[in-house]
């Protein structure tokens, strides 16, 4: 039977359908404070100086999944590469996945007074001149704790955001949580100008970004480009290029043929067939210091109307052991993936604790008679119109036809996926999820109780107290022991307890950057990040 299933993945792979996942970009400056270059070496770069302006062109793969106003955003990779030009946060991942203050200069915490402290960045401004104060930080912050998406997964620690002057802001919480920093290094820290947005309104600034950040957004067609032109005013020194061009290309053969003519300078979110093609061409794949991208097949295990097979705990686990996770992920991600039994990415939080599903198709057939399922059923499976999804999927499809449960695939783009996302009724969803450098917080962000919002399966999966339980420490914990030992109980029981989702992978994100592109930081460290204000073109 492995055999037979090796034979068939040969055979999609040979008529070209087997192709990787897309993904995100990152920086961050070295000890020294240089930044790596696309490709070469800080040591082997022209001055700058010498090759001054220039439009960098990047080639990305679809629109903008939120509107560009920060408190919409929900953490969707391609959102972070728009938010690059105009968004900075407080804090920064780093190379060693942890973050550092940013537009903070920098911050304490006392966990039995519940505070933490933030010293803000002098002489920050926004692309309207308006100063980066505690007065404006405090208005970001309790603005996004009315409104933005993530409060309840991340932030509902925050009792109240308090002024203590000028340039110094103090959390008071209402229970201690450890990941605030790390949360403040995405959407939930980026800042936007108060007095942009109270002059013009919430419908209007949807479009028109003000951020701390490097460059302007000056133009947006839509499914088509963005341009952001440089600040003049930048707080953070002289921005060397013109202007920035995001370009969408839908087939990645056109993006790398347009990579390969120099009509674009750099492509996000690769494929791991386009990026074995273009590395065979002589291109260097970037993955980032930080991995970034978990897969993991999700069940309907709430079942709330029952009658749905996968809301039985032992058909769950008879597809689990159904699916050979070795092959799948080396025939959809190559080099680019391992896999991976638990949700997470490195080895930080990894446990040994969890055992997962070994590849066992007898076994599988064994549990779907002990769940009155001897002859299979049909099912239903949807996903995200992506290639490395797409292709996992029709691979899953086929291995559960091997033990009877015939699968019939949805593919949902757009609105119709970031739907389904939070409720994708009967069956099973095929997900991938970035893991934003914290473990716990991105756990937190979709495994808890009590959550709102664009949840994954908030209709969809059972949220078991115990479960809360582990997560709850999770955030809580006072060190780093407590934090791994939290996580990984969570680990098993959403995988060896309940089979709640079964983790197949992680997964790098892939870049390609032409070498002439020059401390871009596209590719380095995360994927939510990058340098384009150092950016240059030596050509």
């Amino acid at each position: 039977m492995k055999k037979g299933m090796a034979l068939m993945m040969a055979a999609v792979m040979a008529a070209g359908l087997l192709t990787g996942c897309g993904g995100n970009p990152a920086d961050q400056k070295d000890a020294a404070g240089d930044t790596a270059g696309s490709g070469t070496t800080k040591a082997q770069a022209e001055s700058p100086a010498d090759n001054p302006g220039g439009t960098l062109k990047i080639a990305v793969n679809s629109e903008s999944v939120h509107t560009m106003l920060n408190f919409d955003l929900t953490g969707a990779g391609v959102d972070y590469y728009y938010s690059w030009p105009v968004y900075e946060s407080l804090f920064r991942p780093n190379a060693q996945g942890t973050v550092d203050p940013w537009l903070l200069e920098d911050y304490s915490y006392d966990p039995e007074a519940l505070t933490y402290t933030f010293h803000v960045r002098k002489g920050v401004t926004f692309a309207d001149g308006t100063v980066l104060d505690a007065e404006a930080v405090k208005w970001n912050l309790d603005h996004y704790l009315e409104v933005g998406a993530k409060v309840e997964a991340l932030l509902s620690s925050i009792e109240s955001v308090e002024v203590i002057d000028e340039y110094t802001v103090q959390l008071n919480l209402n229970q201690w949580s450890s990941i605030l920093p790390y949360a403040f290094s995405r959407e939930c820290g980026y800042m936007f100008s108060p007095t942009f947005f109270e002059e013009h309104g919430e419908e209007y600034c949807k479009e028109h970004p003000c951020g701390t950040g490097p460059y302007e957004l000056t133009e947006w067609n839509y499914d088509v480009s963005k341009v952001f032109t440089r600040r003049d005013d930048y707080w953070g020194g002289e921005v060397k290029l013109d202007s920035i061009e995001y370009i969408i290309y839908t087939d990645p053969l056109v993006s790398s043929a347009a990579l390969q003519s120099g009509e674009v300078d750099a492509i996000l979110a690769l494929s791991a067939e386009s990026a074995d093609a273009l590395t065979a061409s002589g291109y260097e794949i970037k993955t980032c210091a930080v991995k970034s991208h978990s897969y993991l097949l999700c069940f309907n295990s709430l079942d709330q109307k029952g009658g749905d097979p996968t809301g039985n705990l032992l058909v769950r686990q008879a597809i689990c052991h159904a699916i050979d996770a070795d092959a799948l992920v080396s025939a959809v991600w190559g080099n680019y993936g391992s896999v991976r039994n638990q949700f997470g990415v490195g080895g930080h939080y990894y446990s040994d604790t969890v055992q997962g599903y070994e590849y066992n198709p007898e076994k599988a057939k064994e549990l779907l008679a002990q769940a009155g399922y001897a002859d299979g059923f049909d099912i239903s499976l949807k996903t995200e119109d992506s290639s490395a999804l797409k292709n996992a999927a029709t691979i899953i499809q086929s291995y559960l036809a091997q033990v009877g449960i015939r699968v019939e695939l949805t593919i949902l783009s757009g609105a119709d996926a970031n739907s389904a996302e939070s409720g994708w009724g009967e069956g099973m969803w095929l997900h991938g999820s970035s893991v934003y450098v914290s473990v716990p917080m991105q756990m937190a962000s979709m495994f808890r109780q009590n959550l709102s919002g664009h949840v994954l399966g908030l209709n969809n999966l059972l949220r078991p107290d115990d479960v809360e339980e582990a997560l709850a420490a999770s955030v809580m914990a006072k060190n780093e022991e407590e934090a791994v030992g939290s996580v990984g109980e969570a680990n098993r029981l959403l995988s060896d307890e309940y089979c709640i989702v079964y983790n197949l992978a992680e997964v790098a994100t892939l870049f390609v950057v032409n070498d002439y592109v020059k401390d871009s930081g596209i590719g380095e460290i995360f994927y939510s990040v990058a340098d384009l204000g150092n950016a240059w073109l030596d050509r």
